[in-house]
């Protein structure tokens, strides 16, 4: 099954697009999963996203414990 998409809406907020193109808009904070280790985040803990902002190479950036992290190293477990 496809990933649900994912766009920006504010710096607040994202839009999330399930493969049957039912919508949700999600608001900071929100949980997360660590998908992928980074020098400080290591992989299947939960974390908090505290902000969103969008980027050109990334397409999304997340704030999590103040630092800004790619959203592809993070799951968002949401099923509607």
């Amino acid at each position: 099954m496809d990933p649900p998409q994912l766009n920006y809406i504010d710096h607040n907020s994202i839009l999330i697009i399930n493969p049957k193109g039912k919508m949700r808009q999600l608001y900071v904070p929100l949980r997360v999963l660590v998908i992928q280790d980074t020098t400080i985040l290591k992989m299947n803990t939960w974390v908090i996203v505290e902000e969103i902002m969008p980027h050109d190479q990334n397409k999304l950036l997340y704030r999590v414990t103040a630092h800004w992290w790619p959203y592809h190293i993070f799951r968002i477990q949401i099923h509607f």
